[in-house]
């Protein structure tokens, strides 16, 4: 008898990869078990995180925030752990239904985080990825107000936190000489830190200009990842708030460039490459 296979789609954004899968394309439960082992880069197909897309049916939601969203998005992390919000797996995603699905207005997704706005001009596609948190019980820390240049102690180094929400709870340091720091040393400690009850997303950032930056990254329940959009999203507003740079900036990444702009409006814009790589099978 032959074994039950999954079919999935292999995506990435920036070297942030994915695998992706959408209720017209089977009917298997995804679960966190699952999902860990689709991610597992040995064992599976490989990917920093899971996604999974149904598309919503008209006023089936009695919240009116998510009938406004055509599709739902959910999220897992290679651990197994739901992620709230994933701007490069948002904006893959997004790609892939207008490419594939023939979606070429703007249209709006329902996230762990909230909704998000899907636009697209000249061939791009940008994500409206909402307002910053920026109060330490909502991101959340162990602190109140708004954490900047908050003096934080992992391990044997003491370093200057900027922390802020996409909906997800994002760290950012800045430093210099970033290629030679031990990101795979200081990363898992930041990422499970007593300050943050939520674990967070750890960046490490050298300034290059007041409208580029440089970073590294280390995912909550991923490890280190090629590129982060809610990152770069927290990044931008970090250093914009610090004086550091212009409210649009590049933020270069190993695996690319994201382009981030914090709009007058509070709400914060990403875009970048994003693509399909292949389509396979896994056997259940």
């Amino acid at each position: 008898m032959p074994k039950k296979t999954l079919p999935f789609y292999k995506m990435h954004g920036a070297g942030n990869d994915f695998v992706f899968v959408s209720d017209d394309m089977t009917k298997t439960k995804i679960t966190s078990v699952l999902a860990k082992k689709l991610l597992d880069r040995h064992f599976g197909v490989g990917g920093d995180q899971l996604l999974y897309v149904r598309k919503n049916a008209n006023g089936a939601s009695k919240d009116a925030r998510a009938s406004e969203a055509r599709y739902t998005l959910d999220i897992w992390n290679a651990d197994g752990s739901r992620a709230e919000m994933c701007g490069n797996g948002a904006r893959a995603v997004a790609y892939y239904l207008r490419d594939r699905k023939g979606e070429r207005g703007s249209f709006k997704m329902m996230t762990g985080a909230g909704l998000i706005g899907v636009g697209q001009k000249a061939g791009r596609i940008e994500i409206d990825m909402g307002e910053p948190i920026l109060d330490g019980k909502k991101i959340p820390t162990g602190a109140r107000g708004e954490i900047i240049d908050f003096p934080l102690q992992v391990g044997d180094r003491s370093f200057r936190i900027h922390a802020v929400s996409m909906g997800n709870p994002h760290a950012v340091v800045f430093m210099k000489n970033l290629d030679a720091f031990a990101l795979h040393s200081y990363g898992p400690q930041m990422e499970r830190h007593p300050f943050f009850p939520r674990r967070v997303n750890a960046h490490f950032v050298e300034v290059l200009s007041r409208k580029r930056l440089k970073a590294r990254v280390w995912e909550r329940g991923a490890g280190q990842t090629l590129a982060c959009g809610t990152g770069a999203c927290a990044i931008a507003v970090a250093a914009a708030r610090a004086g550091l740079a212009e409210r649009e900036v590049d933020v270069d990444l190993p695996g690319g460039r994201l382009h981030v702009r914090w709009g007058a409006d509070n709400h914060v814009y990403l875009s970048g490459p994003a693509e399909t790589v292949y389509k396979g099978e896994f056997q259940l």
